[in-house]
């Protein structure tokens, strides 16, 4: 009966604590989001996830002029889709959008 009122106890825990994760989380990736701007370089884009200790996977040593890039950061607490959509070409930003899929 004891590890039964345990996992009771951890699971409203859990309740409790997953929405202040939640909030935190999506608000962090809505800012990072929000202070990126087209045109943008990207030393400065990763400069800027730097800054708010989030993981960008940004195309690295592009040379080709027409070559276009899409990259994302999405939120590891959300049950939904919450990202950040980064679109760019060459070493610039084109533009930054956030997807919220329910």
């Amino acid at each position: 009966m004891k590890p039964l009122v345990t996992l009771i106890q951890l699971a409203i825990v859990a309740a409790i604590l997953y929405p202040v994760y939640y909030v935190w989380d999506t608000g962090r990736i809505e800012t990072f989001c929000e202070n990126i701007k087209p045109g943008m370089t990207l030393t400065e884009l990763n400069a800027l996830a730097d800054e708010n200790h989030i993981s960008l996977n940004s195309p690295q040593g592009r040379t080709d002029s027409s070559a276009q890039w899409m990259t994302s950061v999405e939120s590891k607490a959300s049950i939904d889709r919450y990202a950040c959509v980064i679109i760019g070409a060459v070493d610039r930003v084109a533009s930054a959008h956030i997807v919220d899929e329910e």
